[in-house]
């Protein structure tokens, strides 16, 4: 079910990018969200920065561009597997048009592989093969360093009700799922998702992005030896391997 190929170098519309009528809503690190003239609909316009863990950052001109060709790409293909999402087309380079969503403040994190602080939580040697995935989840707040949550923290605080955070879980497994057997046919590993969701016209739906800043890419074994690194956004050859990494997600498999 793989999606046409998207070459960087089809034309693309760029009539919404920069204009002053949009009013600036969200300014994050690598992101910025503006209002357009369409109350429903948002500009989400990435920025030229890429960070693999929330700290060390870099500052490449085309990341932008590769970020929302990778998120672009992967949201049209879970779509395909009717897994609702904000996206809604691609309008420049480096933005695309999305729904707007009530943020829903959990995020959802994946793991198919030990990685991380998951791994040093529970003493579970870096690089793992986890035989089932862990689904952790965090309160969305970074005053509060976005912390750990259980169940009850989610009724206790109205977070969501417990259809929605059932829904939730459905959801985030689900895109797990698929996203993995397409790493895999790509000679990929999805090692670890971390994945947001809003409510949007009474249904939930996934947000945010789909890129190497939510996505753990890691390079299928050849021979005995892993490239655990090797789609790291914060390498200096940040543009060579996301340019490969957009090239391998789009091609036909």
């Amino acid at each position: 079910m793989d999606r046409m190929n998207r070459s960087s170098a089809q034309p693309r519309e760029n009539t919404l990018t920069k204009q002053a009528t949009h009013e600036l809503l969200y300014q994050g690190s690598g992101k910025n969200l503006y209002q357009i003239d369409r109350p429903e609909f948002l500009i989400q316009e990435f920025k030229s920065t890429a960070s693999a863990d929330g700290k060390k950052k870099t500052k490449v001109k085309i990341i932008g561009t590769l970020k929302n060709d990778i998120s672009s790409y992967l949201f049209e293909y879970l779509e395909g597997f009717h897994i609702p999402t904000h996206f809604v087309k691609r309008v420049s380079d480096t933005e695309m048009m999305v729904k707007r969503l009530e943020i829903i403040p959990i995020i959802i994190k994946i793991f198919n592989v030990a990685v991380g602080q998951m791994s040093k939580r529970f003493f579970v040697k870096e690089g793992s093969s986890l035989t089932f995935p862990i689904i952790e989840h965090f309160y969305k707040n970074t005053d509060l360093g976005n912390p750990w949550i259980n169940e009850f923290h989610v009724y206790a605080f109205n977070l969501a009700s417990p259809e929605e955070f059932r829904i939730l879980n459905r959801l985030a497994s689900k895109v797990n799922a698929v996203l993995r057997a397409f790493c895999e046919r790509r000679e990929m590993i999805l090692a670890a998702a971390m994945l947001e969701f809003g409510r949007h016209k009474g249904q939930i739906i996934l947000g945010d992005e789909l890129s190497p800043a939510t996505l753990t890419f890691w390079d299928r074994p050849h021979g005995s030896k892993m490239n655990r690194d090797a789609f790291r956004p914060d390498r200096p050859d940040a543009e060579e391997i996301l340019t490969d990494l957009r090239n391998r997600i789009q091609r036909k498999a």
